[in-house]
């Protein structure tokens, strides 16, 4: 029995070793490697692989090439693992042979010193294979043998002794879960890219996007491959993965542009500026200051806005071209206030203020129109040495210009000159600009004998201005001689040029002449715009040849430009002038479908020729009729409509509107209330004005400084009912304390006050006191009112 279960033994040994033999052996004719699997037994190629790595070998028909990892053997007892860095050709008498030169990725330098003596080349027959893959950390095992050979004899007679031909061996190994394939896995085969291509990985970093982060991370070293191993995979990458990439690239300046580039991609796909993703960018010292800077130059204040705010709590200071682009940004949003604020923070902040920084910031002055900004801003950069340049200087003077501010705007070209900032063609194009706009073209064309002698030349927009001020201070044959002397220095005229002589031409009803300018338009193939379009269509329209203003309108939609609310505005009021109220009716129409609304003025041309056709009934079914077209109307329509019937002396009708509007649950504002006030009193109805001021009251609506213009300004020759209704509604506290001051400012202003000195003490002590008691004040001297509003009203 013994001998029996000896040699049952030893028969199910020799078929174990002769399986592993024929498994071996089906390996070396697949592969045609004389040895298939080998393992690493040093750290020379480490990243790609380390200690007890089992590599697979082939050895196929295809030339082996620079960058591959071979295994080769000059007879040396055990084989070396490196990668072909050089392949020469060397002609040799019988042929001509392929000759390597390898290195191992972690040895600083080549393996000619480990070649046989006097050895400088590898040969193919030294070459046992390439490698094709890799298992990690498999060959252990046998790396511990190799150093250990005692540990080796005891695994060979414990096998021997434990092994049972029950299968407990098979079912243990059929039962062992595989190695993980790990980051240090995917790493390695990352950096020998010609071993397992990333593709292979695929399907695991698409399950475990937290892997595909850890492997960026774990290639932070080697940033460039990182990048090319992210190129490979297909998109779309995962966010985390994406960050972990701007993080790996951001420390390395050559990679800048790369990483401002798929910052701009995840800006566009994730919402990068939210409490949730924000916090993970603000880390790096570069993320932060880019997405600032993405967000403003993609016209998106707001979430660089709130980009900025986590900085600021986060106590990390953006760049200065970062805190310019979002500076610009707010300007270029008219966000002009949030600007001014933004800068301040900047300023604690401790931002560097260099020239770019505060040009945008003056940029945000010229936006909003505020030149003390803009000078205390210059000052600032005086006493802080920071230069002004051209831009700086373009800037103010731009702003001079458009506040009127002539004299300071030539103050500041003079500093240019001083600081040594010579005057571009910008600049000497805002002054003449400027100039043009106050109707002073002789100082206008000095300039430009100016700008001639300083050797600037002028472009287009410097006689487009000239020609466009010369037309608007009716010197027509001025104009026309200077775009003659525009054409002689080979500047043909553009539409803006043609747009500014048409318009003087419809001006003055020179039909002709502009049909002969037309025509040269059409010669010299100069487009119309808009504004051509538009100039002749009000031009016809006010002539009232409507049908030439059609003509003009079909070809203006043939040519694909689109009406706008000028256009309208335009065929409307020409349609009621021809008393063609229908047709004016069809142009409102078509106004309101294109998404325009309709303002007081055209709405009153239309209530003027229904009154004027004795129809004025009419105008109350102008609500129905927008309604049966769908276009409810709105508050703005109703109050157009009532100020309108009101002015033309129909209070009942206007009545009968104020009374559907509130059955709409349309709430009427204050200068609906105010001009049926002074209706009722030009109508004599006092009654009727006083409850009007006692729901105003009831309602609390006040009378602010523009309803006060305004009514002053529709009723400026009703200056009795005008007067009595700023007494009454004194009485009520209906008057804010802002209209006093405009009061006051207007009786300052005059310099033939009409009234005593109580009267303008009265008026001074509206100011500090409440609606209610400057009332009193005024019920006790009504009569010296009464005169301060006439002469308010008179002034």
């Amino acid at each position: 029995m013994q001998i029996r279960h000896a040699l049952v033994h030893l028969i199910t040994l020799g078929m174990v070793i002769s399986s592993a033999l024929m498994i071996w052996k089906g390996l070396i004719i697949m592969t045609g490697s004389e040895s298939p699997l080998v393992v690493v037994l040093s750290e020379s190629m480490e990243l790609g692989f380390e200690r007890g790595d089992i590599l697979f070998l082939q050895m196929s028909k295809h030339p082996i090439r620079t960058g591959d990892i071979v295994v080769f053997n000059d007879g040396r007892e055990i084989p070396i693992v490196h990668r072909v860095i050089v392949e020469v050709v060397h002609e040799r008498r019988d042929n001509a042979q392929v000759d390597f030169l390898t290195k191992g990725d972690n040895n600083p330098m080549d393996d000619r010193i480990l070649y046989t003596h006097g050895q400088l080349w590898l040969q193919q027959h030294h070459i046992m294979g390439r490698a094709i893959g890799y298992l990690p950390k498999a060959g252990w095992v046998t790396l511990v043998m190799t150093e250990k050979p005692v540990i080796k004899y005891c695994n060979v007679e414990g096998f021997c002794i434990f092994f049972r031909p029950d299968g407990w061996v098979q079912n243990a190994i059929q039962n062992l879960a595989p190695p993980p394939a790990g980051v240090e896995a995917v790493c390695a085969a990352v950096i020998k890219s010609t071993l397992t291509q990333p593709h292979n990985h695929h399907h695991l970093l698409a399950a475990s996007p937290s892997l595909l982060a850890a492997v960026l991370h774990r290639l932070s070293p080697l940033p460039s491959t990182a990048l090319a191993f992210f190129r490979s995979l297909p998109p779309p990458h995962p966010l985390d993965a994406s960050l972990a990439l701007l993080r790996l690239l951001a420390p390395h300046p050559r990679h800048h542009p790369t990483a401002r580039s798929l910052l701009r991609d995840l800006s566009l796909r994730h919402p990068l500026s939210s409490p949730l993703l924000l916090p993970s960018l603000l880390a790096d010292p570069h993320l932060p200051s880019w997405l600032l800077l993405l967000l403003s130059q993609s016209a998106r204040p707001h979430d660089a806005l709130r980009v900025f705010d986590h900085m600021r709590a986060r106590e990390v200071v953006p760049d200065a071209h970062a805190s310019s682009a979002l500076l610009t940004a707010l300007a270029k949003s008219r966000m002009t206030a949030t600007a001014r604020k933004v800068f301040d923070q900047m300023t604690r902040a401790g931002v560097a203020m260099n020239t770019h920084v505060y040009n945008a910031m003056l940029h945000v002055c010229l936006k909003a129109g505020d030149a003390a900004l803009a000078e205390s801003l210059m000052t600032r950069m005086d006493a802080a040495g920071v230069p002004l340049d051209r831009f700086s200087f373009n800037t103010v003077i731009a702003l001079y210009c458009r506040k009127g501010m002539q004299y300071e705007a030539m103050c500041v070209r003079e500093r240019m000159e001083n600081q040594g900032v010579k005057a571009d063609v910008v600049t000497w194009n805002s002054l003449i600009h400027g100039l043009c706009k106050e109707r002073r073209v002789k100082e206008a064309s000095q300039l430009l004998r100016e700008m001639a002698m300083a050797g600037v030349a002028p472009d287009h927009v410097t006689y487009t201005t000239l020609v466009d001020g010369y037309c608007r201070a009716g010197d027509l044959e001025e104009a026309v001689k200077l775009r003659g002397e525009m054409e002689a220095m080979g500047m043909l005229p553009g539409v803006a040029t043609y747009n500014a002589i048409l318009r003087k031409l419809c001006e003055d009803g020179k039909m002709k002449e502009v049909n002969v300018l037309l025509n040269e338009m059409d010669e010299r193939k100069v487009q119309a715009d808009h504004v051509t379009c538009n100039t002749l269509i009000n031009a016809y329209c006010k002539r009232g040849d409507m049908t030439s203003a059609l003509k003009v309108k079909r070809r203006m939609m043939e040519s694909g430009l689109q009406l706008d609310q000028f256009t309208y505005k335009a065929l409307v009021h020409g349609f009621c002038k021809a008393k063609e109220l229908d047709e004016a009716k069809e142009a409102l129409f078509e106004m309101m479908g294109a998404g325009f609304s309709p303002n007081y003025s055209v709405l009153s041309w239309i209530v003027d020729g229904l009154c004027n056709k004795n129809n004025a009934v009419a105008v109350l079914a102008i609500p129905d009729e927008l309604m049966k077209r769908g276009f409810p109307p709105d508050k703005a329509v109703y109050r157009s409509l009532i100020r309108r019937l009101c002015k033309k002396g129909f209070i009942d009708l206007a009545g009968n509107v104020f009374n559907e509007m509130q059955g709409k649950g349309l709430e009427a504002d204050c200068l609906v209330y105010a001009t049926l006030a002074c209706a009722y009193l030009t109508a004599g109805k006092p009654v009727a004005a006083l409850d009007i001021l006692n729901e105003m009251a009831k309602k609390q609506l006040y009378i602010t400084p523009q309803i006060y213009n305004c009514m002053c300004t529709s009723y400026a020759d009703e200056k009795g009912s005008l007067n009595m209704l700023w007494v009454h509604a004194i009485e009520r506290g209906l008057i804010t304390k802002s209209v006093y001051k405009v009061m006051h400012q207007a009786r300052m202003k005059s310099s033939n006050p009409a009234t005593n000195q109580a009267a303008n003490l009265q008026v001074m002590g509206c100011f500090n006191s409440k609606p209610n008691n400057a009332g009193a004040i005024r019920r006790r001297h009504g009569r010296v009112e009464v005169d301060v509003c006439a002469w308010i009203m008179s002034s």
